[in-house]
């Protein structure tokens, strides 16, 4: 019996003295175990990012691991996260809350019913100024630009090359349309903001960034000082700037594009300065290059 507590006492010393995994690490693997439906070991990750020294989770961080721990049974963590994440943002909801199907498990617990009045009584409230029939045309712009994208991306992985053609040239339709959509809405409203049509304003960003270089070069002033208001994340710009230098045929500062070599292997498009890319991506709040091209399956030159 000595020595089986001995053996205990041990393994106990050894996982306690196991480092932990940096806090973006164990959320990157977490959301590739969530792309894989491996919901339980996603849950995991998740757990050990918001134990993790380095542990800065943002809003979206509790709710993506609300919805995983939901996916794996774990209402417990489920609902620790979505109390937790509406105690430390006062402000944060989601559309169609109710309707999230990650959270489809949560729904037979007392629990749910107070969480979710709270959260549509918080949309309510915030959306009450909306210019809700803008925020629907942006909606349908966002929903034109990726199911065409979506449909894609499933043809190259499943190898149905029979229907990528196809495909690219409903992409090229889309952004031909979208564009022409987006620029409407300019010229209708400027740029909008979040006070009138909230974080839907990301669909401008997203269709220009879909547009030719001369069309990015042309709208980026706008964007940059949209992010400097708050009105736009900063990794958006910095993938905006990038696709622009790529276009160009000069170096990227970020490392977010990619491109196929002639084996067919996808490669980060050469980068300004390998050793600085990390600090430059750390300062617009993406990872590191490393995780970032492991996750996308490419190589580094």
């Amino acid at each position: 019996m000595k020595r089986l507590t001995y053996i205990f006492i041990a393994s106990l010393a050894f996982y306690a003295c196991k480092p932990s995994i940096p806090f973006q690490t164990a959320v990157r693997k977490a959301d590739s175990c969530y792309m894989a439906q491996d919901y339980r070991q996603a849950n995991e990750y998740y757990k050990q990012a918001f134990k993790a020294s380095d542990a800065a989770p943002q809003s979206y961080h509790y709710s993506n691991a609300a919805g995983v721990a939901a996916m794996a049974g774990d209402e417990q963590t489920a609902f620790k996260r979505l109390n937790q994440l509406i105690e430390n943002d006062k402000e944060w909801y989601a559309s169609n809350f109710a309707e999230n199907p990650d959270y489809v498990y949560l729904h037979t617990f007392p629990q749910w019913k107070v969480l979710k009045d709270t959260v549509e009584a918080r949309q309510e409230r915030i959306e009450k100024d909306y210019d809700h029939e803008l925020i629907a045309r942006l909606q349908a712009i966002h929903e034109r630009d990726q199911k065409p994208r979506h449909d894609f991306l499933f043809a190259y992985q499943t190898k149905a090359v029979d229907l990528i053609d196809s495909l690219v040239r409903e992409m090229q339709r889309a952004d031909s349309i979208n564009l022409i959509e987006i620029q409407d809405i300019l010229q209708t409203h400027g740029f909008p903001s979040k006070a009138i049509v909230g974080t839907n304003n990301s669909v401008i960003w997203l269709v220009i960034q879909h547009s030719d270089v001369e069309c990015q070069k042309a709208y980026y002033p706008m964007l940059r000082d949209a992010a400097e208001k708050g009105e736009l994340r900063w990794d958006d710009i910095a993938l905006l700037e990038d696709r622009i230098a790529m276009h160009e045929g000069r170096p990227q500062k970020y490392g977010s594009q990619a491109v196929e070599n002639a084996e067919g292997e996808l490669v980060i498009y050469s980068l300004l300065n390998k050793d600085s890319v990390d600090y430059w991506r750390a300062e617009v709040g993406m990872p590191p290059l490393a995780e970032y091209a492991k996750q996308m399956n490419a190589l580094i030159p």
